[in-house]
């Protein structure tokens, strides 16, 4: 009993002793002048530049032609510009001769073939009950994966996308899709081809001061067409899938474009002065924002915009309310420390739910405010409690990488599939120092000639011809184009190892009780279900700015806005090649239920 109270008593003076570090910390920044700042922003300006104009002095000339195209690619300001410089780093590195060889151990481009050359034929003909046949759910025109053609392996290779005879398959499925509704194919096949492909869905993953880089992933889905409409989040994820979920696609277009938002908010003097922008010396109090970055999880300009969401539009909607305007199926996660309610609420599950209690029970109890409660509307529109049995007041919810060692009964994404067929994820992880420990991020492999040599061609006897690819005439060979030297194998090898090792260290801690609750905000994040596919998206570790975050400029919108395209633009090729025909089924089922 003696040592139980002496350690009691030493954790207790322990965490004093650490507050009181912390408080003095705190002060010292707060009081640093800001001309000491400005001249250390100016030796780390000089620093990088030597440093640049070193690197650029030793590299050989080769590389220095790849690094300029990379360099030209990285600043492009929007999607047309950046493929015409990915074209040119394809052409350095010689990916665009591997697109237009359609070789490759990684799929079965045997059975693609056949598949592509009898839909010309088919299409050529317009025979209806053999292109039925081929969309129907045993044919293999609706397999996502068929003869693997969405092997992340393929889309790394070329910035530009994947195998040209797989993107010429998928024309060749639209052009079946399109003939079929021509002819008038009844609804129920179109939706049951729906069924048997699955559906996609939108994961945004927590976020906190990284939160706005959703916005950016949203905006380049919705350029190319490719947006779900199943969108999920958590924590920050949550606020911005509410944007989605609350506005049509031709409203959130709008928002997102230009200044739009910058401009609603700096016309309310009211909003801004009470997240702390009417306060001159915001920048000055440099230990109060680091202060409120390690214990409540989010930057001044975050704390702005989510206040911005529920005013202006959130308001006081429910989820069914929502999906009746939108049409969309959009959920937040939440994470209730007794299971006294649903992880997952939408306007399946908790139809009544208010949204704006929903994001802040996602965020965390007594983060956005110390009064946290799940509300809805009961039958007279009156404003309630959504527990009915219990304490209410007593429930508490925890942040996504707080909630990781809860007893769960069942993975919120799990139910996601569960309800709307989910068999595909699209995951917006808007944590940059993720960006190199992500095992599943689409990485492009070949960089630089150091990595890569040319393979040559032995002559076999087996061969094909197929005109329409404007490809001449060919030999099978199972050798592609382009080879890695051992350098490469051998780097990624280390890589991966070391990637694996850490994470697994990260949760070791982690289910000890030892990883301290901000480092689990950078580290730990939510799993989607085994059984279904994922792409993630994540930040590019060079679009990090430490003065950015700590001082929460109200330009980090569109600052995080335009850092979220550009890393959306190299997973497009992927994207397409997975989502195009359920979408163009989705825009076929629509157009048919509105006429």
């Amino acid at each position: 009993m003696v040592n139980r109270k002496t350690k009691r008593d030493g954790r207790s003076l322990m965490a004093v002793v650490k507050l009181w570090l912390l408080r003095i910390v705190y002060s010292v920044l707060d009081h640093i002048p800001p001309m000491v700042w400005d001249v250390l922003h100016v030796i780390a300006d000089i620093y990088l530049f030597w440093v640049y104009k070193f690197m650029n002095y030793v590299r050989p000339r080769s590389r220095m032609l790849y690094y300029e195209a990379i360099k030209e690619l990285d600043a492009s300001e929007s999607y047309e510009v950046w493929c015409e410089k990915a074209a040119v780093v394809d052409e350095i590195t010689g990916a665009n001769l591997w697109r237009r060889n359609f070789f490759s151990r990684r799929y079965d481009f045997r059975a693609v073939l056949e598949q592509y050359a009898s839909l010309i034929k088919n299409l050529n003909d317009k025979d209806i009950e053999r292109i039925k046949e081929k969309f129907s759910t045993t044919g293999p025109c609706m397999l996502r994966n068929f003869a693997g053609i969405v092997d992340k392996k393929l889309f790394t290779k070329s910035l530009m996308g994947t195998k040209l005879l797989i993107e010429h398959h998928l024309d060749k499925t639209m052009e079946g899709l399109e003939l079929l509704e021509a002819n008038a194919a009844p609804t129920s096949f179109f939706q049951r081809c729906k069924l048997s492909l699955g559906t996609t869905a939108l994961i945004l993953q927590g976020g906190s001061f990284f939160g706005l880089f959703h916005l950016g992933v949203i905006k380049a889905l919705l350029s190319q067409n490719l947006m779900p409409n199943i969108i999920s989040g958590s924590s920050m994820g949550a606020c911005i899938a509410s944007i989605f979920g609350c506005l049509t696609n031709e409203e959130l277009d709008h928002l997102l474009s230009g200044d739009t938002i910058l401009d609603l908010i700096r016309n309310d003097l009211e909003l801004v002065k009470s997240c702390g922008y009417g306060d001159i010396e915001q920048h000055v109090n440099l230990g109060k924002l680091i202060q409120n970055l390690v214990h409540h999880g989010y930057s001044q300009d975050v704390y702005l915009f989510i206040q911005f969401v529920l005013k202006y539009i959130v308001k006081d909607l429910t989820f069914e309310e929502a999906y009746q305007n939108t049409g969309k199926a959009f959920n937040i996660v939440i994470h209730p420390i007794d299971n006294s309610c649903p992880n997952l609420l939408n306007y399946v599950t908790t139809p009544n739910v208010l949204i704006r209690s929903a994001i802040e029970c996602s965020l965390g109890t007594g983060v956005i405010s110390t009064d946290t409660k799940l509300l809805c509307k009961d039958l007279g529109n009156e404003v309630v409690s959504f527990l009915e049995f219990g304490n209410p007041d007593t429930v508490q919810f925890v942040a996504p990488e707080q909630a990781t060692n809860l007893d769960e009964v069942e993975s919120p994404y799990t139910r996601l599939t569960e309800l709307f067929n989910v068999n595909n994820f699209i995951v917006s992880l808007a944590k940059p120092y993720l960006a190199p420990l992500v095992s599943n991020d689409l990485k492009h492999e070949i960089k630089t000639s150091k990595y890569y040599y040319y393979k040559h061609y032995p002559q076999t006897e087996e061969s094909i011809d197929i005109p329409e690819l404007n490809i001449p005439q060919l030999n099978f060979t199972e050798m592609e184009p382009l080879a890695f030297k051992f350098k490469y194998h051998l780097e990624r090898k280390l890589k991966n190892i070391a990637t694996m090792e850490f994470r697994h260290r990260m949760e070791v801690l982690d289910n000890l009780g030892l990883l301290f609750p901000f480092i689990k905000r950078l580290i730990i994040d939510e799993r989607t279900p085994r059984s279904a596919t994922e792409i993630a998206i994540v930040p590019k570790i060079k679009s990090l700015s430490i003065t950015r975050i700590i001082e929460g400029q109200l330009d980090n919108i569109p600052y995080w806005i335009k850092c979220g395209e550009q890393s959306t633009w190299p997973v497009l090729s992927l994207l397409k090649t997975r989502c195009k025909v359920e979408l163009k089924l989705n825009e076929i089922i629509k157009h048919r239920r509105s006429a």
